[in-house]
């Protein structure tokens, strides 16, 4: 009976460039890095589909700026230091943000504010002013350009949003304020009289069309190279009966919730007052808020402004704006710009001691160019979003 040996298999001789009387070096194995090496099959799709969706409809990797870095989120600041540093720099660029709390809290004038800011960056700026709360004298006290300023006072829901879907895709309208959801009504509900049955759920329904429309519309402005579209709408709170836990919603429905990146809540804190005795009275307010949700950021972040609704003279802050001089000492305490030994505070580029956080207060209203200089300091520290 004949054995059959194992087959040996010989080693795999590559011909080499080298010289047989040339050692052998041991040499880590290397991988080239290509920028490109797509097979020409998918090249092609990528071609296909941008000629039938249109171009930059699909591409590999994420999209870059002009000097080659991956594009992040631009911010809008909301005029509130302490917010726009919860927020990672202010409200996000091409997102629906949605701002509520409490009546007479601050919110339109919180929402004006960040209109302004918007104007300064260069947006062409709409106001959806549903409310009729808004007028000229008021907008321009805010310092609004009411002239390069597109102002509406929709009769209802449906027109509210089908402007603002227009104003959007027309792509030369960048940020816009909804004051508010609540207050526009469904033309249903409005040509309805009080004692007719109205159909549940017609709000919800409406808005849920309209915020499909919306993201949608921005991909498409994206794709153009165009810069999306911004909305900060106000809304009211409501409280469901017989909810346990936190009974408190926004109306709208739930598919204005999946569709807001960002959702800021304003509550009332403390009274700000002037005066002693009889001669005591209200000049503003301390506004908590709360980041219940951010996409684009960290949420549930927590912080407060004093907003004041009379003029302060012990200050000198004018109605309707932030305590900013007192917000930037605040988070340049908080960050370690101004040093806490107890009660005493001390600045890091100065050698001056200051007894009590209001005393570094009096002496930064007294110095505007330390209030710029330490505004700068501390938007570069808390930039690098790490809270």
């Amino acid at each position: 009976m004949k054995t059959h040996k194992p087959k040996v298999l010989k080693p795999l001789i590559v011909p080499s460039s080298k010289s047989k009387n040339e050692p052998v070096k041991k040499s880590k194995v290397v991988k080239e890095t290509k920028t490109d090496n797509r097979s020409d099959k998918l090249l092609k799709l990528e071609a296909e589909l941008n000629k039938k969706f249109g171009e930059n409809s699909i591409q590999l990797g994420f999209p870059k700026d002009e000097k080659g870095d991956l594009k992040t989120f631009v911010r809008i600041p909301t005029g509130s230091i302490s917010l726009d540093i919860a927020l990672g720099g202010g409200i996000p660029e091409g997102r629906f943000t949605e701002m509520s709390g409490d009546f007479s809290v601050g919110k339109t004038t919180q929402a004006i504010m960040t209109l302004v800011n918007a104007q300064k960056l260069g947006y062409v700026c709409a106001l959806i002013d549903a409310e009729g709360t808004s007028d000229k004298e008021y907008l321009e006290y805010l310092g609004v350009d009411t002239s390069h300023l597109y102002y509406s006072r929709p009769d209802g829901l449906e027109e509210a949003t089908q402007m603002l879907i227009d104003l959007q895709r027309s792509g030369e309208v960048h940020f816009a304020v909804w004051d508010s959801i609540e207050a526009s009504p469904p033309m249903r509900e409005y040509e309805k009289d009080f004692d007719e049955t109205m159909q549940i759920g017609i709000k919800p329904r409406l808005l849920g069309e309209y915020f499909r429309k919306f993201q949608a519309s921005n991909n498409r402005l994206v794709r153009e190279g165009k810069r999306p579209f911004t909305l900060l709408a106000l809304n009211q709170l409501r409280d469901k009966i017989g909810k346990y836990g936190d009974p408190e919603y926004t109306p709208g429905g739930r598919a204005k919730n999946f569709t807001k990146s960002v959702d800021i809540r304003l509550r009332r804190g403390d009274w700000i007052t002037e005066g002693k005795g009889d001669n005591k009275f209200i000049t503003g307010l301390v506004v908590k808020f709360k980041i219940e949700k951010n996409k684009t950021y960290k949420r549930m972040q927590v912080g407060e402004f004093d907003f004041y609704t009379d003029e302060n003279n012990s200050s000198g802050i004018p109605a309707l704006h932030n305590d900013t001089c007192k917000e930037i000492v605040t988070e340049c305490v908080r960050w370690g710009l101004i040093e806490r030994s107890g009660a005493w505070f001390t600045p890091k580029d100065m050698d001056t001691k200051f007894q009590g956080l209001d005393r570094v207060i009096d002496f930064f209203r007294g110095n505007p160019e330390k209030v710029e200089d330490y505004r700068a300091k501390i938007l570069q520290l808390t930039a690098k979003g790490d809270l």
